[in-house]
């Protein structure tokens, strides 16, 4: 299982390296060169994602192992308490601790939706620009991506807040 779960990790890290280098040199000429040109914008395009994505899987890895696992280590508690935060309470003292554990964290990581309107705001201008449809296609995706981001993160933290705001179970 391990096995598979990492060459999938792969597999999507070498998808967005790809596609992120085909955009970006997609943007880059604008339809405007030769073939020769367009392999060598390709090229250098792709070194950025590369070395990206190396230090995000190298990175990461290390941070994940190093992370204390709020809900444990299975993955049906960790449902569990994605469940208890919906609902907004829990029965299980040992469940309630996790989730308000979780709900913490949420709480503590709000500043993430201010980076999340910056990203979005900086895709306005590229967006009613006249020129370049391709960048005004890339800027829509990203304010997708950013709005999704900002929403998700923004019903994370109503979720938590009203968590922390009940009564804590009681054994």
């Amino acid at each position: 299982m391990t096995q598979r779960r990492d060459r999938s990790t792969y597999a999507v890290a070498a998808l967005v390296v790809v596609g992120t280098a085909v955009m970006a040199t997609a943007a880059m000429t604008n339809g405007d060169t030769r073939p020769p040109d367009l392999l060598a914008t390709f090229g250098l395009m792709l070194i950025p994602p590369l070395v990206g994505a190396v230090v995000a899987l190298t990175f990461g890895r290390r941070l994940l192992r190093r992370m204390p696992r709020t809900a444990g280590a299975d993955p049906t508690t960790r449902r569990r308490i994605v469940q208890a935060l919906r609902d907004g309470s829990t029965d299980d003292p040992h469940l309630d601790a996790l989730a308000r554990k979780e709900a913490r964290t949420r709480v503590s990581q709000r500043w993430l939706l201010l980076l999340f309107a910056v990203g979005l705001l900086t895709q306005v201008g590229p967006l009613v620009s006249p020129g370049r449809p391709f960048g005004r296609l890339l800027a829509a995706l990203l304010i997708l991506l950013w709005g999704g981001a900002a929403w998700w993160r923004w019903r994370g933290l109503r979720e938590a807040r009203r968590y922390l705001a009940g009564p804590p179970s009681q054994p």
